[in-house]
């Protein structure tokens, strides 16, 4: 069956403007063009519950950029202005000198020590200057960013060699900018080079066009793990169907390790298990496909909670009519039941809230209420064996604010140092907010830590 995530919609071909508003790639409104090589290594789970589906993406995608009439014009959406953040009142501009946060102390020793620990906690509270349209990059940058074994791993890296492939440019580029943003007194970054190294191997991001964000994050993501992966090609894949689901399970990832090795995929890319079962026969048949994120629905309800959203990723979908499979021991196509379960759950668990219909050129503005303290989410029973707790904690959100016609991204992180929730809006950073400034419509990918 095809997936419209295997699809890439041409962009939309208008100039820079402040802000980047957020086309719709899946939507009907936008001209389909086919991507012809694939990887499977950036994968999104679609719990859209008339089409789950593992979409792949492309590693390396060259797309004409056409206007399409059915689109708003440019000048229209370089007039939309993008909804104002509710702490707007409260940021640092980090392109000015901003106010000490070091009090002065009597003690000269006193002083460098509380100075170490300051720089500690405002290292990383770094703006991204918006260069056209790509308040979605930086908001996606920031959420990397303080994602704590990435940049960890980051600040360290030095490139053994000259960059040899597009990859390992972007992966250069992206580690110099993680530097500098976690250098002490660096108020604002033009993340100029990493945009131009991308939109080197990804043509659809060489203009300043609108871009969605979790798309650009399955690109980017693919890219740093094609620059690091070490794995090598083998033999295919044969699993004997009398063995346990668990063993099948693990024999399958072992396969996929040896293709995909990377300390991207160690971070994070998941399990997924899917079952399959004959409403004529009750012959079932089990398959495990890697997840780098998982995209779940949203409910009709104005405000609901994440739980709910997941709830309707795993639930049993009937494939009936064109949809139905062949059973395998019917030797016939038959109507069939499908479900989803996490049998391996990743360091970082990425939740992309499904706002932007495929059908309507609109976007939700429910609110999902989802966990914001520290061990709050448990994914247990979303999990393939029961009876078993898997806890995470928020880090970092993207926010979407305004529709699909004109709006704008920001981040919402949390320093892993001084544990406070900041907002990263392009070069603006905000002083530390509150937890009950997390939850809004506007949160659009949320990045969850495996506690």
């Amino acid at each position: 069956m095809s997936s419209a995530s295997n699809r890439h919609a041409t962009v939309l071909n208008s100039g820079p403007s402040n802000t980047g508003s957020l086309p719709l790639k899946s939507s009907k409104h936008y001209a389909q063009a086919e991507d012809t090589t694939f990887t499977a290594l950036s994968s999104s789970v679609d719990g859209d519950a008339s089409k789950k589906k593992i979409a792949s993406i492309s590693g390396g995608l060259s797309e004409t950029m056409d206007e399409t009439p059915s689109v708003r014009t440019s000048s229209a959406l370089r007039s939309t202005l993008p909804t104002a953040s509710p702490t707007s009142s409260r940021y640092w501009d980090r392109d000015t000198s901003r106010s000490s946060l070091i009090s002065s102390s009597a003690s000269h020793a006193d002083e460098n020590k509380k100075t170490a620990v300051n720089d500690e906690e405002t290292e990383g509270l770094c703006g991204l200057k918006n260069i056209g349209n790509t308040c979605f990059m930086n908001s996606v940058i920031q959420c990397l960013s303080h994602t704590n074994e990435l940049t960890k791993f980051l600040r360290n890296y030095n490139a053994t060699k000259s960059p040899t492939s597009k990859d390992q440019q972007i992966l250069y580029e992206f580690s110099k900018l993680i530097k500098e943003m976690w250098t002490n007194n660096v108020h604002s970054v033009t993340p100029m080079e990493l945009k131009r190294s991308f939109s080197a191997k990804h043509r659809m991001y060489s203009d300043y066009n609108q871009q969605d964000a979790q798309e650009f994050l399955r690109f980017f993501l693919d890219s740093l793990h094609c620059a690091l992966n070490t794995g090598v090609k083998g033999e295919a894949l044969k699993i004997d169907d009398n063995l346990s689901d668990n063993k099948k399970a693990e024999l399958t990832w072992e396969w996929y390790s040896r293709l995909e090795n990377s300390l991207i995929r160690d971070l994070f890319v998941g399990q997924l298990k899917s079952t399959l079962r004959c409403t004529t026969c009750g012959n079932t048949s089990v398959t495990f496909d890697p997840f780098w994120d998982l995209s779940v629905p949203l409910p009709s309800s104005s405000r609901c909670k994440l739980e709910a959203c997941l709830d309707l990723f795993i639930r049993e979908e009937v494939l009936d009519g064109d949809e139905m499979p062949t059973c395998s021991k019917c030797q016939t196509r038959r109507k069939c039941t499908k479900s989803f379960t996490i049998q391996r759950f990743p360091k970082y668990l990425v939740i992309h809230l499904k706002r932007f219909s495929e059908t309507r050129w609109s976007k939700l503005s429910n609110i999902v209420e989802f966990p914001t303290g520290e061990r709050e989410l448990n994914m247990g029973p979303y999990g393939a064996n029961a009876n078993s707790n898997m806890y995470f904690s928020l880090y970092a959100i993207s926010n979407h604010m305004g529709s699909t016609a004109g709006g704008h991204y920001v981040a919402i992180c949390k320093h892993p140092v001084s544990k406070k929730w900041h907002e990263f809006n392009d070069n603006l950073v905000s002083e530390s907010l509150s937890e009950h400034h997390l939850v809004s419509s506007s949160a659009y990918i949320l990045f969850y830590e495996r506690a």
